[in-house]
């Protein structure tokens, strides 16, 4: 069941639910529709801004408590502010959130649901269903990424929370810092996807990582005078700047996120290296077959992808400067993968279709990532 009074935000999850393939009942902009819809065919799960143009729905989440049913909220509303106490306990997306990010949260629920009702014996020994989701986990990739390096408390949670809460958006193609510049900040990136890369007096460009949502723009920059590579946007991005006292602050306050963000740092490290493999030793098809493999699990990992598909708004240009190949090379390279059932590229989405066979030609092992259970199989 989807309560949503904006058309357009509406139209979207619509599209992006039943592309995932769920039936999707409503959307609803009043709550006594909805209250009727529970009384006639009550839903599986909900999804629900508490703030309609009618005022707040409490009465509604109310039932769906009352009834059992799960309901994560969408809102534009920060979910510790007061008028939200009616709605505590619940999975909580900030608006705008990307549709991978949103369907990641209802599967999560989803399972959680069949989980609790596996074994109704031992219902006083588990939480109801919507308590079993981290609510921060869900939606926000810079916290996703770094529980994957440690165990984080809730107030580890709220500080990152707090430090992420303001991304301003990016156009692409934006340079974030040049090479030569002072360092102005630790920038992270919540959404879309840069990259850092060193240019040529000739114009052309190597990328040197690339920049997914959750990742931070070198910790350590604070300790020099002046950068020595380039900071750019390849798409559309939410990227926060932090300033390098609230950094520092972060990492003396909060001990647990230092260690995992060393992690991070080490974990980069190591994808430097493995891609300084990719360049000495494979073929162009097997740079890019490496180089799709790589970013599913990292986007996977923050919850921005499905075990086979995410969104991957690069150019070809894009992945020749990042393969070290020509765009000609890429274009083969693409046929040639499309020819062998390996991948799917539709716009902006890439679908892995034989995620072994991928893996097998590109030689990808997940380990330099140290995403321990996170990657995919």
């Amino acid at each position: 069941m989807l309560v949503e009074d904006d058309a357009l935000i509406a139209l979207d999850l619509v599209d992006a639910l039943e592309a995932a393939g769920y039936e999707v009942l409503g959307p609803f902009t009043k709550t006594s529709e909805a209250l009727r819809l529970l009384q006639q065919r009550p839903p599986s799960l909900a999804i629900l801004d508490p703030l309609l143009r009618e005022g707040f729905c409490v009465d509604l989440a109310g039932e769906l408590r009352r009834r059992g049913v799960p309901f994560l909220v969408h809102s534009s509303l920060q979910q510790d502010e007061p008028l939200a106490n009616g709605f505590r306990g619940v999975p909580w997306l900030m608006k705008p959130v990307l549709p991978s990010a949103l369907i990641h949260v209802v599967r999560e629920l989803a399972r959680s649901v069949a989980a609790y009702a596996r074994d109704p014996r031992e219902t006083d020994l588990i939480p109801a269903p919507w308590e079993s989701i981290p609510t921060s986990a869900s939606s926000n990739p810079f916290i996703r990424k770094l529980e994957g390096f440690a165990s984080l408390s809730d107030a580890d949670r709220a500080m990152l929370e707090r430090i992420s809460a303001h991304p301003r958006t990016v156009a692409p193609a934006t340079t974030l810092i040049e090479e030569g510049d002072e360092p102005r900040g630790v920038y992270l990136v919540m959404s879309g996807i840069a990259c850092r890369y060193k240019q040529r007096a000739d114009g052309t460009r190597q990328i040197t990582a690339l920049l997914l949502p959750g990742d931070t723009c070198d910790l350590d920059v604070a300790l020099l005078d002046e950068l020595d590579h380039a900071i750019t946007t390849l798409s559309t991005c939410s990227v926060v700047r932090i300033p390098f006292a609230d950094m520092r602050d972060l990492v003396g306050r909060h001990p647990t996120i230092a260690k995992a963000l060393h992690i991070s740092t080490l974990a980069d490290e190591a994808t430097l290296r493995e891609w300084l493999v990719n360049l000495g030793c494979r073929s162009a098809i097997e740079r890019i077959a490496h180089l799709f493999c790589e970013v599913l699990v990292r986007l996977h990992a923050v919850g921005l992808a499905t075990e086979d598909t995410c969104e991957l708004p690069l150019t070809q240009s894009h992945i020749a400067d990042t393969t070290g190949v020509t765009a000609v090379h890429v274009n083969r390279s693409l046929k040639e993968l499309r020819r062998r059932g390996l991948i799917e590229l539709h716009g902006r989405t890439l679908k892995i279709l034989d995620g072994s066979g991928l893996k097998a030609l590109g030689e990808f092992k997940a380990n330099y990532l140290h995403l321990k259970n996170r990657a995919v199989a």
